[in-house]
C-alpha cells in the first residue's frame, strides 16, 4: 500500500512540474525583473504618479521605507504593471525613498525614488503693468501684483537709475508668506498705492522682490515694471482752463457738477474775465477763467494740481466736503503760483496745515477764508509780513468735536485730536493776529482758545508799560476828533477792523482795557461776538469760562468816549 502512495506522490510532481513548465513557456516568464531596477525614478516636487513594470514567475511583495511613497497593486505574479504614487514635497532640497521587491523564493531588487525639492524662488502673475496718471478719487488710487513665493522676501521700489520712488507706495515693505507647509508656493496679493502724475511724460518703477534672507539665492530674479501714463497736456490759452475746471470738479467729487457741454461762459459758478473789466490783469486773460466756485466735495486730498493751469484767476472758492472731522488733509502747493489771486476760500474742507510757499500767495491775496477746517493752531504763515495786502481772515470753527470741557479732550487724542486748541500762555498765535494793524475784518469764534486775551502791557510799581514793539494811539491819531482824546497812550490794536469775533472760545480772566477801550468795540457787537464765550464751557483747568470784568452796560464806554452816546444809542435810551 505504502508502494502506491509513494507511486502518487512522484506523478503528482511530475504533474505539477510539467504543469509550470508549460505555464511559463507560455507566459514566456523565465525570471524575475523590475523595470528601473538598480537605477532611479525621478520625480517633480509637486508629486504624482510613475509606472513600473514587474516580471515574476512567482509571487512577489513591495515595500517602501518612506511614508510618501505607495505601490499599487503591492504584490502579484506574472507580468504586472504597478503604479508608483509619490506625495508632493514641502521641501527644498532633495529626497530619496526605496522601494524593495521580493518574490517568494527570496529574490530582491531595489528601485529608487528621487524627488527634487522646490526652488527658492518668487513668480510674478504679471511682471508689467500700467497705470493711468489720475482718477477722480483717491480710494481708487491703487495697483494689485499676485505674487508666488516661498521666502520671505521684501519690496525695493526704485526709477531706472536705482533712486527710490515715492510715487508709488506699497502696502507692506516686507512679506512673509505662510509657509506652515514648508517649500511649497504661497500666493499673496500685493497692493501698491500710487501718486497722481501732474507731469506731461510718463515715469517707470522698478519693483524689486528680495528675499530676507540674503542666504536664499533665488533661482531667477522677480522685477515688476509698473508704468504710470502721463498726465493729459493743459494748454496756457482758454481751452486749457476750460479742461483744467472739468479735472478740478472731476477729482473733487463735487455733489452737483455743472452741464460742461455747453459753452464755458454758461458754465455754472465760473466767471470769465472780459475786455471791459477794469482790473483786467493783462490783455491775454480775456476769455480766461476769473473766478470758480466748487461747492460739495467729496475728497480726502488737497486741491486738484490743474489749480495752478487757471493763470489768471482772481477768486477761488472750495467749500464744504465730507465727513471733514476724520480728514487731515495738507494743503499743496499747487496753489500757490498763482499771481492774480485775491481771494480765496477753502473752508469746512478738512486742513490741517498750509504748505512752506503758501507766502507766495501775499502779493495779492487781499481775502483769506480757512474757517471750519482742523487747523490744530493758527498756522504760522499768517502774518502781516507774509500778507501785507491782506484785509480779511477768516478762520473761525475749526473744531473736529463738539467738547464742553477740556479736562475731557484727551477723549479725542485717538481721533487726531479736537481742533484748534491751545492756551494763550505759550502759543502766541492769536498776539500775532491781534497786532496784524491793517486787517479790517479777523474772524476767530468757535474754537477752543484759552487763558486771557493779550493786554499788550506790563505793570510794572503800579505803572502801566506797553510792551516793547506795540504800538499805542497817539496825539496825531486823534488830532481834530474830541471823542478818541482819552485814547492817547493806549495799545493800539486792531485800528482798522470793521470786523472782530471771537464768541464761543475758552477764554477767562479780565477783558484788556485795549478791547474794552477800544474805539470800534460797539461795532463788534460785543454781547454776542465778543464776551459771549462757550456756554457751560470749562477750561482745561475746570474753569468755567467767561470774562470776569464783562461790562453789565456801556456807561463807562460813553464816558471815555462821550461823541459815542448820540452815536450808538437809540433816542429812547438817551431820554431815559
Amino acid at each position: 500500500m505504502r508502494k502506491y502512495i509513494h507511486l502518487s506522490i512522484l506523478f503528482t510532481t511530475i504533474a505539477s512540474f510539467l504543469l509550470t513548465s508549460c505555464r511559463e513557456e507560455d507566459d514566456g516568464i523565465v525570471e524575475f525583473s523590475v523595470e528601473k531596477s538598480g537605477s532611479s525614478v525621478l520625480v517633480d516636487p509637486e508629486g504624482g504618479t510613475e509606472y513600473l513594470q514587474v516580471v515574476s514567475p512567482i509571487e512577489w511583495t513591495v515595500t517602501s521605507n518612506k511614508p510618501w511613497v505607495s505601490v499599487s497593486p503591492a504584490n502579484g505574479i506574472g507580468n504586472t504593471k504597478c503604479s508608483v504614487f509619490v506625495d508632493s514635497t514641502l521641501e527644498n532640497g532633495v529626497r530619496e525613498a526605496e522601494l524593495r521587491f521580493v518574490t517568494m523564493a527570496g529574490d530582491q531588487l531595489f528601485v529608487a525614488v528621487v524627488q527634487g525639492g522646490f526652488d527658492k524662488q518668487i513668480a510674478l502673475g504679471d511682471s508689467v503693468k500700467t497705470i493711468p496718471s489720475s482718477t477722480n478719487s483717491i480710494t481708487d488710487r491703487y495697483v494689485k501684483a499676485e505674487v508666488s513665493a516661498n521666502v520671505n522676501f521684501k519690496l525695493q521700489v526704485v526709477d531706472s537709475l536705482g533712486a527710490p520712488v515715492t510715487w508709488l507706495v506699497p502696502k507692506q515693505m516686507e512679506i512673509r508668506p505662510n509657509l506652515d507647509r514648508g517649500s511649497r508656493l504661497r500666493t499673496t496679493t500685493i497692493q501698491f498705492d500710487w501718486k497722481i502724475n501732474s507731469d506731461t511724460l510718463d515715469r517707470v518703477a522698478y519693483v524689486n522682490f528680495l528675499p530676507l534672507d540674503a542666504a536664499d539665492q533665488l533661482c531667477q530674479s522677480a522685477v515688476l515694471t509698473i508704468t504710470q501714463e502721463a498726465a493729459p497736456v493743459i494748454t496756457d490759452d482758454r481751452a486749457g482752463d476750460s479742461l483744467a475746471v472739468v479735472s478740478i470738479m472731476n477729482r473733487l467729487q463735487i455733489m452737483s457738477p455743472w452741464d460742461v457741454a455747453e459753452n464755458m461762459q454758461h458754465w455754472a459758478n465760473v466767471t470769465l474775465w472780459e475786455a471791459t473789466d477794469k482790473d483786467l490783469p493783462d490783455p491775454k486773460a480775456v476769455g480766461r477763467v476769473r473766478s470758480a466756485k466748487f461747492m460739495m466735495c467729496n475728497t480726502k486730498e488737497s486741491i486738484p494740481q490743474e489749480v495752478r493751469y487757471l493763470k489768471y484767476i482772481e477768486t477761488l472758492n472750495v467749500y464744504s466736503n465730507v465727513n471733514t472731522m476724520f480728514l487731515n488733509i495738507e494743503l499743496g502747493s499747487d496753489i500757490c503760483g498763482l499771481k492774480h489771486l485775491k481771494h480765496l476760500q477753502i473752508g469746512a474742507f478738512g486742513l490741517v496745515s498750509l504748505p512752506d510757499d503758501f507766502y507766495k500767495l501775499g502779493k495779492t491775496l487781499e481775502t483769506l477764508d480757512l474757517n471750519s477746517n482742523n487747523f490744530p493752531e493758527i498756522p504760522a504763515a499768517l502774518t502781516k509780513e507774509n500778507f501785507p495786502r491782506l484785509k480779511s481772515l477768516n478762520i473761525l470753527a475749526c473744531r473736529r468735536w463738539t467738547v464742553y470741557d477740556l479736562r475731557k479732550r484727551g477723549d479725542y487724542d485717538d481721533r487726531d485730536g479736537i481742533g484748534m486748541h491751545f492756551n494763550t500762555a505759550d502759543n502766541d498765535g492769536l498776539r500775532r493776529l491781534l497786532l496784524w494793524d491793517t486787517l479790517e475784518e479777523l474772524r476767530l469764534s468757535n474754537n477752543y482758545i484759552e487763558g486771557e486775551l493779550p493786554t499788550f502791557v506790563t505793570i510794572v510799581d503800579g505803572d502801566t508799560i506797553v510792551d516793547a514793539g506795540v504800538p499805542v494811539w497817539t496825539a496825531d491819531d486823534v488830532v481834530g476828533n474830541d471823542t478818541l482824546q482819552n485814547l492817547v497812550g493806549y495799545p493800539k490794536i486792531l485800528p482798522r477792523t470793521e470786523m472782530l469775533s471771537l464768541n464761543l472760545n475758552f477764554f477767562t480772566g479780565d477783558a484788556p482795557d485795549w478791547l474794552l477801550y477800544h474805539p470800534r468795540l460797539l461795532d463788534w457787537f460785543p454781547e454776542s461776538l465778543i464776551f459771549m464765550q462757550k456756554e457751560n464751557g470749562l477750561d482745561s483747568e475746570g474753569k468755567l469760562v467767561k470774562f470776569d470784568n464783562e461790562p453789565a452796560n456801556y456807561e463807562y464806554y460813553y464816558d471815555f468816549f462821550p461823541g459815542y452816546r448820540e452815536k450808538y444809542e437809540i433816542k429812547e435810551e438817551r431820554d431815559e
